[in-house]
Formats: structure tokens, sequence, C-alpha cells
């Protein structure tokens, strides 16, 4: 059957791409100024700022560290969660499951001193697992997953059941193929999440500036260089949002072959 794009479905696209330039407006701007060099373009802000500014490349490093661990760690921790919560039955499941949606609602700001008053008992204050370790419990991730996970024949896992008792064989063999969609737009969204550290990492991370990311290390430096420091801070998550559209690109050619 071929699908024919009607007026509606035009001027629905015409208005998100105009959004979308709006919103990229900003990002397009910061770029342009830290290519700026003097009269003209070039890479002098960049030369100076990696040159003279080593602790940059340091706050980074840690930005990729951490974001590299809350969302592997945050995957790997969500989909056995989301599979309970929507494949298994127990007793108050729902209502655990509602605690999950409330813990999703609420702000940074009303967790943060909980965790801090459990990282100063556990004496890992100014230390990486005590940013690291809570964000990798992602109530959103677990909720994306679960809200998929939902959509999964009940008969085509109770089939794996009769042929295999290994919970590690029904869900890497059966479970992960049929939601790959999803792991990949939970990981790219606790990346970026993940990549935009402030309040944790200001507020667990009060003292040792060599463990810092690089989300609350950008005001060190010149006003001068603050566009090259952005435009850099810009790139990896830009990278990852490529890769995401081009995977979904590639998805829906192949499902309409």
């Amino acid at each position: 059957m071929v699908y024919r794009k009607s007026k509606g479905d035009l001027m629905v696209r015409i208005i998100l791409s105009i959004t979308a330039v709006i919103f990229a407006l900003p990002a397009l701007y910061v770029v342009f100024s830290a290519f700026q060099d003097g009269e003209g373009f070039g890479l002098g802000k960049f030369r100076e700022l990696f040159q003279n500014y080593p602790s940059y490349l340091v706050a980074l490093r840690n930005s990729f560290f951490y974001a590299v661990i809350i969302t592997a760690g945050g995957l790997f921790l969500s989909v056995p969660v989301a599979y309970l919560f929507s494949k298994v039955r127990f007793r108050a499941r729902n209502s655990l499951f509602f605690v999950y949606i409330v813990i999703m609602m609420l702000p940074v700001q009303s967790t943060i001193l909980g965790q801090y008053l459990l990282m100063k008992s556990l004496d890992w204050v100014d230390t990486r697992q005590a940013l690291y370790l809570p964000l990798m419990l992602s109530p959103l991730t677990v909720f994306l997953l679960r809200q998929n996970l939902k959509l999964i024949s009940s008969e085509l896992i109770d089939a794996t059941r009769l042929e295999t008792n290994s919970f590690f064989v029904l869900l890497f063999g059966v479970v992960l193929p049929q939601i790959k969609g999803t792991i990949a737009a939970a990981g790219v969204l606790l990346f970026c999440e993940s990549w935009n550290i402030i309040e944790q990492a200001m507020i667990l991370l009060p003292r040792r500036e060599e463990i810092k990311p690089l989300s609350v290390m950008m005001g060190r430096y010149p006003d001068e260089l603050q566009a090259a420091c952005a435009a850099v801070y810009l790139a990896p998550v830009a990278i990852v949002l490529i890769a995401f559209a081009v995977f979904g690109a590639a998805r829906r050619m192949k499902a309409g072959q």
C-alpha cells in the first residue's frame, strides 16, 4: 500500500522544521562565534583554550566519563526493572510503579538534599561514585522501557519460558530485540541528561575540581573563550542526536522495504 502525504502532514512537517530551526539558532550562533578570530574565521580560540587551559580537557574528560557510565549503567539496570514492572505479576506492582512515576515528576531540588545526606553517611562526598551511582537509577528510562515492553505479546514470552528457564535467554534472545529502538531513545535521553549535570555536581562535589564535569566548570574560563568552550561542549550531544536520527532513518527505510 502506498502512503500519500496529505496537506495536513505537509503542514505539520513545515511547522516542525521551522520550530527546529528556531531552537537551533542559539547553538548555531555559539558555533559561529567560536570560529570568529579577529576580523576573520579560524581556530585561534580553540587553540588558546586547549593550550593555556589544560583543566578544560580534564573537565571534558570527566563529563565523558560520567555520561558514558551513567548511560550504560542506567540502561543495564533499567531493562530488568522495566521487565519486572511490565511482565512479572506480584502484589503492589502498580503501586510501586506509581511511586516511580511520582519520583520522575519531582524536581532535582527536592531530592538532592536526601542524596547529599546519604552520600555523607557513606563518606562518599567529593567522590565520583557519589555523582554517577544515584543517576543510574533513572525512573524516566524505566517508564519508557516499561511502556514499550507492555506491547510485547505475553504469549511469545510464555512460549519462550516453555523452552528455557533462563531469564538471560529470555531477556537477550526475545525481549531486547523487540525494544531496540526504545533502548536507543532512552540511551540518548539519558546521555543528554547526564551530560548536563549541574545541581548534583555542585552539591555532591563541592571541593575536588579535578573530578568535576565541564557543566559546572564553564564559568572558570575567560569571557572571550566562552563561545569556544560552549561549542566543544555542544559537540558530543549533537553527534549523539545526529547518530540517533540516522539510526531511526535506517530503521524506517528497512521497515519500508
